[in-house]
């Protein structure tokens, strides 16, 4: 599902509405210890992880807090205990000498503002908590919790890092069908119905254009002149994304195919109208007898209740072959092409759904108040934000890097790189991995670039004026481990992986390091250590408490491009707790 679009639509217009607070209740308990510390909810006088899970299962109404508990737990003192204080609390364990006051409105979230949208927290009724046996917790995690330093080491990642051809996709043998390197085939329908219409009817050449046209940095959605166009920017020109426009109208009124989730229904009876116009083995890019994606447009007054924009698996919703192949990836919208010269919308919210039809997941949060993934200036990808570039997560995933611009840091003593503009076909990126490196990345480690305002990053000003944004080095930290599905493999710490990602709030696919709302790009001079919020790596409880061992300087921009040294810290007695020179 996409919400990216509503939200850049959504916060200009509602600056000045209220601030909406949705908080669970409290639960009164006997005080058991009257010990006034911030984030001590069990009041124990310790502030730690076992604090963060009592706090979860209150708000999920599966525990009870006493009086002190609920003030202790309120870590923005404004007399709710919500899941923004959960987030406060998390940030607080992991880096315990920063202190937290209320903190200003996050504009960057609808769910701030008073919405017709609802949340499921814990019941205002609910009055008789579970037995939270602390102490047994206490027991059961400490026995198994492990400080896991970090030692980074030498060694040899395959001869993908010196060759100048664009690595495998880490994503390729996962759950998507749309190819990320070569040619890659759409089917895009543009359906209406009897009872409900496009507000324009394109021209069949305009819809081509806007879908499959050539690059133009003078057309004014520039750089979202066409779908085509943004992917053959951000993936090097090593993707090309081709296709053919056909129209429909449906057979029944729209409210016929509602009330499905998979439209199944809907879909059938589309491509099933037109197997007798389309030859759909015409648009099997990779030869594996899986159509690439299927893209139907429905128009924008069809409503956002039941049509927006959204990429299913329909592989096993399907039950005969079209043309000798099988459908796969299916996307279902309601963003329309406006005019011949207002059409960013579609373009922008199908570069997105595309995005999870070559098998990358989600970056912003589900069911939260503050629903962005990745804040701040540093903060942008087309996964999170609309209107934005790939970050070099995304682009190392799909294989838009050749093995020369992949830098690996080998745990030497000192090492010099060179970052350069990560919106050009030349930018690179720079990896520190956990331990040792997944030969396919799909493990945990924290990879640097150099992000600037240029390429598919021309219109973020434009289109986020109340945000901040600009050019420098960023560094995201990726647990890219996969599992299997019946669908097939995925990431496991993707979002809406909520027993894998505990709401959020613990491991998760990509975070960024220095996560603020503010100017949190790294520039000359800069040093980025396990003292910059969220450099670190995962220990057993999901939090970012683990001393990568290294700290990186920001060196001079020269030429549109940064050097970074990476030094290695000494580690005290093998465990994870650094000596400070």
């Amino acid at each position: 599902m996409n919400i990216r679009r509503l939200m850049s639509k959504l916060i200009p217009c509602t600056l000045s509405t209220a601030l909406l607070m949705i908080a669970a209740p409290f639960t009164g308990s006997a005080d058991s210890t009257q010990i006034n510390l911030k984030g001590d909810i069990n009041t124990d006088g310790e502030v730690n992880t076992v604090d963060l899970s009592v706090t979860s299962l209150y708000l999920a109404g599966k525990a009870g807090i006493s009086r002190q508990g609920f003030l202790n737990a309120d870590m923005d003192e404004d007399g709710h205990v919500d899941s923004l204080d959960l987030i406060l609390l998390r940030k607080t364990i992991i880096h315990p000498r920063l202190q937290y006051s209320s903190p200003p409105p996050d504009v960057t979230s609808s769910a701030y503002y008073a919405t017709t949208t609802t949340t499921t927290c814990c019941a205002a009724t609910y009055v008789s908590p579970v037995t939270f046996d602390i102490e047994a917790y206490k027991q059961t995690h400490r026995a198994t919790a492990s400080a896991k330093p970090y030692r980074p080491s030498a060694q040899t990642y395959g001869p993908f890092l010196t060759d100048e051809d664009f690595i495998t996709p880490p994503v390729k043998d996962m759950e998507g069908s749309l190819p990320t390197q070569g040619e890659a085939k759409i089917v895009m329908i543009y359906v209406d119905f009897p009872n409900c219409h496009y507000q324009w009817a394109p021209l069949s050449d305009t819809m081509y254009n806007i879908t499959f046209g050539e690059e133009d940095p003078t057309n004014p959605n520039y750089p979202n002149e066409s779908i085509r166009a943004f992917y053959q920017r951000s993936s090097k020109h090593s993707l090309d994304i081709s296709g053919q426009v056909y129209r429909y109208t449906t057979e029944h009124d729209k409210e016929y195919y509602e009330n499905d989730t998979h439209k199944r229904l809907f879909v059938n009876e589309v491509l099933d109208a037109m197997d007798d116009i389309i030859d759909y083995s015409q648009f099997d890019g990779d030869k594996d007898n899986v159509i690439d994606t299927v893209l139907i447009s429905v128009p924008a007054s069809a409503g956002d209740a039941e049509w927006w924009p959204c990429a299913s698996n329909y592989y096993y919703d399907f039950d005969h072959l079209l043309d000798g192949t099988y459908l796969s990836y299916v996307i279902i919208g309601n963003d329309e092409i406006k005019s011949a010269s207002d059409y960013e919308d579609f373009t922008t919210s199908y570069i997105h759904e595309l995005g999870h039809c070559m098998g990358l997941p989600d970056y912003y949060l589900y069911d939260n108040r503050d629903s962005e993934g990745l804040h701040g200036s540093a903060g942008f990808d087309t996964m999170d934000e609309l209107f934005s570039d790939f970050s070099c997560a995304s682009k190392l995933m799909l294989g838009w890097y050749t093995g020369e611009q992949i830098q690996v840091y080998d745990g030497s003593d000192e090492q010099t790189f060179t970052l350069t503009n990560g919106q050009s076909d030349t930018g690179n990126c720079l990896i520190i991995p956990c331990g040792e490196l997944d030969d396919n990345y799909r493990s945990e480690f924290l990879i640097v670039e150099y992000t600037t305002l240029g390429g598919n990053n021309s219109k973020l000003r434009e289109h986020y004026w109340w945000r901040n944004t600009g050019s420098g080095v960023r560094v995201l930290h990726v647990e890219a481990t996969d599992e299997y599905t019946p669908s097939g493999s995925n990431f496991l710490y993707r979002s809406g992986n909520d027993s894998a990602t505990n709401f959020n709030l613990g491991k998760r696919f990509i975070r960024i390091v220095n996560d603020s709302n503010y100017d949190n790009l790294f520039r000359t001079g800069n040093t980025i250590d396990h003292s910059s919020y969220g450099f670190g790596f995962y220990d057993d409880f999901g939090l970012e408490k683990i001393d990568p061992g290294v700290e990186i300087s920001v060196g001079d921009l020269t030429d549109d491009t940064y050097t970074v040294t990476i030094s290695k810290k000494g580690l005290i007695n093998g465990t994870n707790d650094i000596q400070y020179n």
